[in-house]
């Protein structure tokens, strides 16, 4: 395998947030005295095998630190007093890992994601920040950002420039002004990802502008473009986008990198896409330097394999050599999103984010320094974490219910065929015209475990899109999610009397409900959303449980895809295909039609 040079690309202050800034002249001066000998050593680490990102090689060397930055990397010792020495005899020493492309919010809050991605070595995220901006006003969101920064992980954002799911209330907070705002904010890297791509490849000067801000600031564009063509990721590139992590074969990681972008290898709850991606790879000369790894907001019972550090030791396992590898995850997002000045290398000028490795085919650290100073040991922090408390305006769940069993009955004829949705995979689904049991000229599913009733209702309590949904469940269930993308009320299940006592419980409280009949009478799963009812406050390895459980109910129930958090997201995400349930019903995403209208309520 061959890897190109790398190119460093400086930012300006002004457009990075936080301990990423670049160093002042005062700050710079001392370094350099600290170098000279002529000011002590913070931290000595002595003779740790080395990672050298940019030319793959494992030296045997010594690093020192001057506050929270790296000053030498070489043979030399200290020759003035130094503060602390920690001796690194074998053990092997590499760069906080990068996850490119996270998502903040399946289930788990970014509090409790940067918990587990510190003690798992990921000391940098790049983050969504579609849930947040949709449940914060725009002042509110800055200012939580902006608060952030003051975590010893480093998070930075993408701005969303459109919503993920066909919803009049969530498109209104993508004004000119907002993206404008984001598009200056420091914390800000990129735009993206697209979702909405087809506006874009067809040339709409309103969809390219929304870009416009992003790309006169200089920043990234990420798209997601699963499945396209040579000629449609041709025109996105025009567009402005310079990556995209869709790719799910050779085929198509190929046309990304012939085309110059770069590519986030994914491996994730509804992708396990890295192992046939690191095989077709193992031929090719050259572009390694514009591949990166992602774990794509993995849902929570994932993450018990870890973050990062799982995705590098599935690479290891494939052959990828452990200095290629570590920099898909170090130096490659780094310089992607121009932060190599200050992170993604063990170099003088960088931070000392630093992960300790039992040895160098270990991903999972034994320590984890931030700045220099060693916050995780043995998998344990060695002091808390400061509080971040989530913003009071994003807590609240608890909204107008106006929803009667009349308003959930379908009205259909005898004798024609009804729209169901059917779900081919846990994220995609199709149509499916059927005949359907009717009495009195209402649907009835009594005699169809096979089948269910599903239901969006609106969360300010104003109308009800109202469907059935097949390939959900073998047997009777009711659930209620306030998880969903447009942030509306799901509904699924085989009885609407017991939908309806959930959907009231759900409306005050947010969460996940679940409810079925077993021998011992009628069974109870409830895990708590306290966040805009999208996200719990329990910490990682409880949530990990939890939710473990809650896909293991239904897989007994029926459910037979590996992940059904991901469908409650996804079922009213318009950007996948094919149908989804919308503010205005049953939704046919490429005919962009509407094949059964939801129905205004009375309050």
């Amino acid at each position: 395998m061959l890897t190109s040079s790398v190119h460093h690309t400086a930012q300006t202050a002004a457009t990075l947030p936080g301990r990423l800034k670049p160093l002042g002249s005062q700050e710079r001066a001392l370094l350099i005295r600290t170098a000279l000998g002529l000011e002590p050593v913070d931290v000595w680490l002595k003779d740790g095998l080395v990672l050298n990102g940019f030319t793959g090689e494992w030296l045997k060397q010594h690093v020192w630190i001057k506050n929270d930055t790296i000053v030498y990397v070489g043979d030399k010792s200290p020759s003035q007093d130094v503060r602390e020495t920690i001796d690194l005899d074998g053990y092997a020493l590499v760069p906080g890992y990068i996850e490119p492309h996270a998502h903040p919010f399946q289930l788990y809050h970014p509090y409790t994601l940067a918990e587990f991605a510190l003690v798992h070595g990921t000391t940098v995220l790049i983050a969504d920040n579609m849930m947040m901006f949709h449940a914060l006003d725009l002042a509110a969101w800055q200012e939580q950002m902006e608060t952030m920064q003051k975590h010893p992980l480093h998070w930075l954002w993408w701005a969303r420039v459109t919503p993920q799911a066909r919803d009049t209330r969530t498109s209104d907070r993508y004004t000119e002004e907002a993206l404008e705002a984001l598009a200056h904010d420091p914390n800000v890297l990129q735009a993206g990802e697209l979702t909405d791509i087809r506006p874009l490849i067809e040339g709409d000067p309103s969809a390219l502008g929304r870009l416009d801000p992003f790309i006169r600031q200089g920043k990234r564009i990420e798209g997601h473009a699963p499945g396209a063509s040579w000629e449609t990721l041709s025109r996105l590139q025009l567009a402005g986008v310079t990556a995209d992590h869709e790719a799910i074969n050779e085929e198509e990681l190929l046309r990304r990198l012939r085309l110059g972008y770069y590519a986030a290898l994914r491996h994730s709850s509804i992708r396990r896409d890295l192992p046939a991606l690191l095989t077709a790879l193992k031929s090719l000369p050259a572009g390694w330097e514009r591949l990166m790894l992602t774990t794509d907001g993995s849902t929570p019972p994932f993450l018990e394999h870890g973050l990062t550090d799982f995705l590098l030791r599935i690479a290891m396992a494939e052959g990828v050599p452990p200095a290629l590898a570590y920099r898909m995850a170090t130096l490659n997002p780094a310089t992607y999103y121009r932060l190599d000045g200050r992170v993604g290398a063990i170099a003088p000028g960088r931070l000392a984010d630093l992960n300790v490795l039992t040895s160098v085919d270990e991903p999972t650290p034994e320590s984890v320094m931030i700045g220099g100073r060693l916050r995780v040991r043995h998998g344990s922090f060695t002091d808390a974490l400061p509080d971040f408390p989530y913003p009071k305006k994003a807590r609240s769940w608890a909204r107008p219910f106006a929803l009667t069993l009349e308003d959930m009955e379908i009205v259909w004829p005898h004798d024609e065929d009804f729209p169901v949705l059917h779900l081919l995979s846990d994220v995609i689904t199709v149509l499916k015209s059927m005949p359907l049991p009717v009495q009195n000229g209402k649907i009835d599913l009594s005699a169809r475990p096979d089948l269910q009733y599903i239901y969006l209702f609106d969360r300010e309590g104003k109308w009800l899109a109202r469907g059935v949904l097949s390939g959900f469940a073998r047997l009777p269930l009711a659930l209620a999610s306030t998880y969903t993308a447009s942030g509306d009320l799901l509904l699924i299940g085989s009885r609407p009397e017991r939908l309806l006592r959930l959907a009231e419980a759900a409306i005050h409280q947010g969460g996940i409900y679940l409810e079925w009949q077993a021998d011992i009478g009628d069974q109870h799963y409830f895990l708590p959303l306290p966040y805009d009812g999208h996200m719990s406050d329990l910490g990682m390895d409880r949530l990990i449980t939890e939710t473990k459980t809650l896909v293991q109910l239904l897989g007994d129930l029926g459910f037979e895809h590996p992940d059904p958090i991901y469908t409650l997201l996804f079922l009213t995400s318009t950007h996948l295909p094919r149908v989804r349930m919308t503010e205005e019903g049953i939704y046919l995403v490429k005919e962009q039609k509407i094949v059964l209208p939801s129905i205004i309520l009375k309050r």
